[in-house]
This record gives structure tokens, sequence and C-alpha cells, in this order.
């Protein structure tokens, strides 16, 4: 439980600290933004992909997406022109805070989305689209929603072609935003660390490789969910300290992102699930499946040789497995071959695990 208590306390810290805009995305300030302050958001990192073929730009904001005003600030209630508000539907007992935004760009693709943090994806899930819009440049829109103090409930997607941006509607330290620049974050993935939730997909499909080799095929549909329930059930464990309940539930979203990133080849058409697996469907209001903690009966350990960019794309996670099945113990050497993907919470998908050598000494 004290574990537990760390990680959230750990995650509210952060969320609390670095809300604005979640991954450095624009500025917080109470003052209008400088000239050179807008210029350089409306300069950095131009997408050449939004010119015109006769190099002619369609628009000159550069990577700028939306700019958001809290209804604190003075600049909120001095936009002038076209308004089109939405009606959120929200209520709640925080009370509601007024925001409106402004795009520089025609079809800009805005969204408030309701979120659910889950931590055995160590990413937020979206439960609901609170209202979504193609924005026309330079209108203004406005919407009512609240602002937690800690972990979010809600957030302003804003996409544009390639270019994307979020903000977690959270407070920044003690306060909340009031103007926002918007700009593309770029698609750069986490590290793969040891700590990283995404390596213990890699570990799961390395030592599945081990356990099953010589009397099932990897793409078995037993072998496939019985390795999921293993990377869920590694995950787990670090979250609880190694405390394993008799189940552990997954939303469907949270079972799609773990399939989805260890078998993207199956493109959502997941083989069916044996009668007789550590994955099955649950009966519970809150959740869609039931993984049965399973660790292929404790047979390995297993350790982190780093990460190696392979110079097309792809990066191999170098990882030993050390088989204590049998007398003595065999070593196996495995290269998990994974490549960035922006579609997954994970930030990669696994794409091949092949035999590699390890470094020595």
């Amino acid at each position: 439980m004290k574990k537990i208590t760390a990680v959230l306390l750990a995650l509210i810290m952060l969320l609390s600290f670095a809300a604005c805009g979640g991954k450095g995305n624009g500025e917080t300030t109470t003052e209008a933004p400088s000239v050179q302050q807008t210029e350089e958001a409306q300069t950095k990192s131009p997408q050449t992909a939004n010119n015109k073929g006769d190099g002619n730009k369609e628009d000159d904001s550069g990577n700028l997406l939306i700019t958001l005003y809290n209804a604190d600030s003075d600049e909120y209630h001095a936009l002038k022109g076209k308004i089109e508000t939405f009606d959120t539907g929200i209520d709640s007992e925080y009370g509601m805070t007024g925001f409106r935004f402004v795009s520089p760009k025609n079809g800009v693709d805005v969204r408030l989305e309701a979120i659910m943090w889950s931590p055995i994806v160590d990413d937020f899930e979206v439960t609901d689209t609170v209202f979504e819009i193609s924005t026309e440049k330079d209108k203004i829109y406005e919407f009512d929603c609240y602002v937690t103090e800690t972990i979010p409930d809600y957030r302003i997607v804003a996409g544009y072609g390639e270019m994307n941006a979020d903000y977690y509607l959270a407070m920044d330290g003690y306060e909340v935003v009031t103007k926002l620049l918007m700009v593309d974050e770029g698609n750069t993935p986490e590290e793969i660390t040891e700590d990283s939730a995404f390596y213990q997909l890699c570990v799961a499909r390395a030592a599945s490789k081990v356990y099953y080799d010589g009397y099932a095929e990897n793409d078995d549909p037993a072998v496939v969910w019985d390795t999921l329930a293993y990377a869920v059930t590694l995950n787990h464990a670090k979250m609880v300290g190694e405390t394993y309940y008799d189940v552990i539930s997954l939303t469907t979203w949270e079972l799609e992102s773990y399939m989805d990133s260890m078998y993207p080849e199956y493109k959502g058409n997941y083989p069916e699930i044996p009668e007789e697996c550590n994955v099955e469907g649950s009966m519970k209001q809150y959740s869609d499946y039931d993984v049965t903690p399973y660790l292929f009966e404790r047979f390995s350990t297993n350790e982190f040789y780093g990460v190696e960019d392979n110079g097309d794309g792809t990066y191999s996670v170098k990882i030993r497995i050390d088989d204590y099945r049998f007398e003595g113990y065999e070593e196996f050497g495995l290269a998990v071959i994974v490549k960035p993907d922006a579609n997954s919470p994970f930030g990669y998908v696994i794409t091949d695990v092949v035999d590699c050598e390890l470094p020595r000494g």
C-alpha cells in the first residue's frame, strides 16, 4: 500500500508541476506574449508539408497551433470577433473555469477529451471526446471546464497534419494557466530504460521466445495471450511491489494498448482467446478483461543490456534471459526489435525478436 501511495504522490507532483503543455509545449504567463515570443513560436520548426507546391505558404504561423486563454486573463476578455461556444455539459464541485482559444490556421483539429490515468499502461486513457472542431483562422472558440489540483480529468488536444500539442487541465504549481501558446511538440519518443513500462513488454516477448521454443509456435494464440499476460503481470508487479492478486483487471483500451504494441502485425484483428488462458472476459462493472498473474512458472531471470540504434528507424533492446528450468541454467542473448510509433501509448511497437551476441566483461 505504501508503494502504491508513493507512486501516486510522485505522479501527482509530476503532473502538478509539468501540467503546462504536458511535454513543455507552451509558456505560462499573466502577461500578453511579447512580439519576440510570438514570432519565436510561429517560426520554430516550420513544416514544409503545409506549403503549396509553388513554394508559397498557405499560412505563416509555423508550428503555433492555437493560443489558449483562461477567463482570469485580461486578454481573454479583450478578444473581439466571432465567438463559437461549446456546451460541455460538465458539472463539477470544483467550480468551473472559462477558456477561449484562437488559431492562426484554418483546419486545426481541436478536441477536449475526458481522460483517466492508467498506471498499468503509464499513460492516460481517453474515456470521452467532449467536443471536436476544425478551426477557422482567427475565430474565437470558448468552453467551460474545471481544472484539477493534481491528476487531470481533461485535456485539450490540437493537431494539424503531423503537428500536435496537448495541454492537461491541471494547476501549474499553484496557479491555473492564463495564456498558453500551444506549439508542435514533435514526436520524439521517450528513452527506453529498465524502468520503462515498455521495457516489460520487451522482456515478456524475449522470455516467451525462450520459454516456448521447440514446442509451440510464437504466433500460437495461447502463446500470444499468455505472453501478454506475462507483460501485464510484470508491470503490475512494479506497481504493487510483486504482490500478486487473484486477477488484474483491464479495460479494453488497456488490453489493446498492450496487444497493439507487442503484436502490431495483427492490426487489431487479434486471435481468439483460448478457453483455457490467463486472459478472459470480465464480469466486473469497471473492467472488460481479467488477467491471471502469470510469470511462465518463474523459469527465468533477465538483465537489461541497453538499446542500440539499428540505423534504419528501428532499435534493438538487448536482454539476457537465464533459463533455470533444467540442470544448471542456460543463457540467451536476445534483441527485441522495436520502432517508434506515435499511435502507441508506450511510444514504440515490437516488430521482431532475434538472437544476438551480448557484450562481455
